[in-house]
């Protein structure tokens, strides 16, 4: 499925825990880690980084013990670049890297100002709107500090518990297609959100038109093996999707960039205003599932 796989770190403790997680990503064989960072000084024309990435490289070798033991193929890369502060630098440089490569996902961390606001940084936030291949954006719920370390119990797998809100628009369906596929999960939510105030009179028809879209759709997925929950909710979509993936303990939020209000003709991929607001709140991780590229 994700056969090779672009893993951009930064060396924070976030960026660590992730490689827990990267061996249970269905089908990959090949990991590229890579690390870009600021010049501490202007690079002369003609020379090269010389040893301000000696510290980057070690680091991302010790990533590559952990990560070659499961078998997997790791590469590794230090993308030094002079003007990091200019918006989207390392983002882009990030891009430029998958498409050189040829990655088939982007897995990185998405760091929150705190435990209750959890936001996306500025290297995500670009990564997550012009990135063309899927992205897995890992967050973890808030640890229970009175909870011993030792005590707490392993993370299930990524894949195994899958939330998948949908809106019944045709990249919605993309992404129950692309699931479909998945090897690894165990269950799968769906869920749809009714955007409408809970005295709508309109509410029972919208709740009876979405149950019978939603029962076409678990009847297919049951019919392809797998065990299925269904849910409609009433109110804002992001926070009924996150809150329906804190209450049911999903390990995976997986949605599209695009939503119904979006035009299909567009040759950017926009990221529409739900999957940004789910991703930049979300707690847990979020698989941003691009739609197939076509010549």
């Amino acid at each position: 499925m994700y056969k090779k796989v672009l893993f951009p770190t930064d060396f924070s403790p976030h960026s660590q825990k992730i490689t827990e997680c990267i061996a249970e990503i269905p089908g990959i064989h090949e990991v590229v880690l890579l690390h870009v960072m600021e010049a501490a000084r202007p690079l002369k024309v003609g020379a090269g980084p010389g040893t301000e990435s000696e510290p980057a490289e070690h680091l991302l070798a010790e990533y590559k013990k952990i990560l070659g033991s499961p078998g997997l193929t790791v590469q590794t890369n230090v993308e030094v670049i002079e003007h990091s502060k200019q918006q989207g630098a390392i983002g882009s440089r990030i891009l430029d890297i998958a498409e050189k490569e040829g990655v088939s996902l982007i897995i990185m961390g998405a760091r929150g100002k705190s435990l209750h606001d959890l936001f996306l940084g500025s290297v995500s936030t670009y990564v997550l709107y012009h990135a063309t291949v899927p992205l897995l954006l890992v967050k973890y719920p808030p640890a229970d500090s009175r909870v011993a370390p030792a005590a707490v119990p392993a993370s299930p797998p990524v894949f195994s518990k899958v939330l998948i809100p949908t809106d019944f628009s045709a990249p919605a369906e993309e992404v129950l297609r692309f699931m479909k596929s998945m090897l690894g999960i165990n269950e799968i939510i769906l869920l749809h959100v009714i955007h409408a105030e809970k005295n709508d009179s309109r509410l029972p028809e919208y709740i009876n038109g979405a149950t019978a879209k939603l029962g076409r759709i678990r009847d297919e997925l049951v019919q392809s093996g797998f065990t299925v929950k269904e849910h409609i909710r009433v109110g804002y979509p992001p926070d009924e999707i996150n809150l329906l993936a804190r209450q049911e303990e999903a390990t995976l939020i997986a949605m599209s960039p695009l939503g119904e209000g979006w035009l299909r003709g567009l040759k950017e991929l926009f990221v529409g205003g739900t999957t940004y607001a789910v991703a930049r709140r979300a707690d847990r991780p979020v698989l941003i599932v691009r739609p197939v590229q076509k010549s």
